[in-house]
């Protein structure tokens, strides 16, 4: 699903990803220039993410779809193996790639990642709430029907059934992460060296563990009465909160 622009078709789904990075990136860069830090450096640390996340969030995609594609009809021409690449992500391994990047950065180009944390999970926010307004107008990630007075109809999407109510769980993610990202943002100008990528992470794991109750699609991998995505929620959200016990048990016994 998507428009023309002239003879060119544009995917929605491509489309918002394109805003989402762009604009996250601009305000990524208003950001660094408020507390003075390097734009090379800014770009070069989105360039890592944007590479290794989009690896990961593909790797992810055909470790839990892996049972349903035809990966012999996938490498039978470079048209198919173009389209595969063009669609399907998974979010939570764009996270893990992403961010395990970073540490390559710090190694190999040697800045600082502290000094820029907090601004690249703004943008991080800002991105993923725009990616998540193209699941909604594609169908991808789509929600369970209802019979509520919240819901979208798809007439002609390729991925969600269409004609039916369905409950609009991409949407809802997204106006929660951009509430977030706003947030996030009003933190980081009032204080700067407020550390924000634990709100971050801790709200989303809540926020997606909860959503997932409520989507429709079933290729996205199961657990039990699980998902693949609430596992890796609750993953991160304990794996978060004793990293901050930690650092806590730390700093009480250095200031005694």
């Amino acid at each position: 699903m998507g428009f023309h622009l002239f003879s060119l078709f544009i995917p929605y789904y491509g489309f918002c990803i394109a805003i989402g990075v762009v604009s996250s990136f601009l305000i990524g860069l208003l950001l660094c220039k408020k507390n003075k830090l390097s734009g090379d450096e800014l770009i070069i640390l989105y360039a890592y993410l944007l590479s290794f996340g989009f690896i990961g969030a593909k790797l992810l995609y055909a470790i839990v779809t892996f049972k349903y594609i035809d990966w012999a009809e996938t490498f039978s021409s470079m048209e198919n193996f173009v389209e595969f690449l063009c669609a399907g992500y998974v979010y939570y391994g764009g996270l893990i790639g992403g961010f395990g990047a970073l540490f390559l950065v710090q190694k190999i180009h040697s800045i600082q990642i502290k000094k820029y944390i907090n601004i690249l999970t703004i943008c991080l926010a800002i991105a993923h709430a725009c990616g998540r307004i193209g699941c909604a107008l594609t169908g991808c990630c789509f929600g369970k029907e209802t019979t509520g007075i919240l819901y979208f109809i798809y007439k002609d999407s390729y991925v969600a059934p269409c004609n039916i109510k369905l409950f609009p769980v991409q949407a809802i993610e997204s106006a929660s992460i951009f509430i977030l990202a706003l947030v996030l943002i009003i933190i980081y100008l009032k204080n700067s060296d407020f550390i924000n990528w634990p709100v971050y992470f801790i709200t989303y794991s809540i926020l997606r563990f909860i959503l997932e109750f409520f989507r429709g699609d079933f290729i996205r991998g199961t657990f039990g009465i699980l998902s693949t995505s609430q596992i890796i929620s609750l993953i991160l959200l304990t794996g978060i909160i004793v990293y901050l016990t930690i650092i806590r048990i730390k700093s009480t016994k250095n200031s005694k």
